[in-house]
């Protein structure tokens, strides 16, 4: 006998949602919510300006960046205090290869996710 979990005639879609992040020593460094606060960042040039556009305050947004570079023991911003024009920040070049790296495996994996759900439940 099969089971028929899915009725195709059901208006209720299934659908597959999942999270990863990176971490080490049970410490998270990467995920879906730092990547974007690091991409804020380097499109503003701002930590001030990318607590605004993601709506996380700029403490958190520090917070954050302190542990990441904290866990993997490099910088991934520099940030730089104003003056007459005001200060910034930029992403390192660490930071952009976790960015990218991130991002390619991130990808491959919710494909493989997507491809094992059809196949379980549809």
């Amino acid at each position: 006998m099969e089971l028929i979990i899915m009725d195709k005639n059901n208006p209720r879609a299934w659908g597959l949602r999942s999270k990863v992040w990176l971490e080490i020593g049970g410490h998270p460094v990467m995920g879906e919510g730092r990547m974007a606060m690091l991409q804020a960042i380097h499109r503003h040039g701002s930590i001030i300006n990318a607590s605004r556009e993601t709506g996380i305050s700029y403490r958190k947004i520090r917070g954050a960046i302190r542990d990441m570079e904290k866990v993997i023991g490099r910088p991934l911003v520099k940030a730089y205090r104003g003056g007459g024009e005001g200060g910034g920040a930029v992403l390192t070049e660490d930071a952009h290869a976790l960015i990218d790296s991130f991002r390619r495996f991130a990808a491959g994996l919710q494909q493989e996710a997507d491809a094992r759900f059809q196949k379980n439940f549809k």
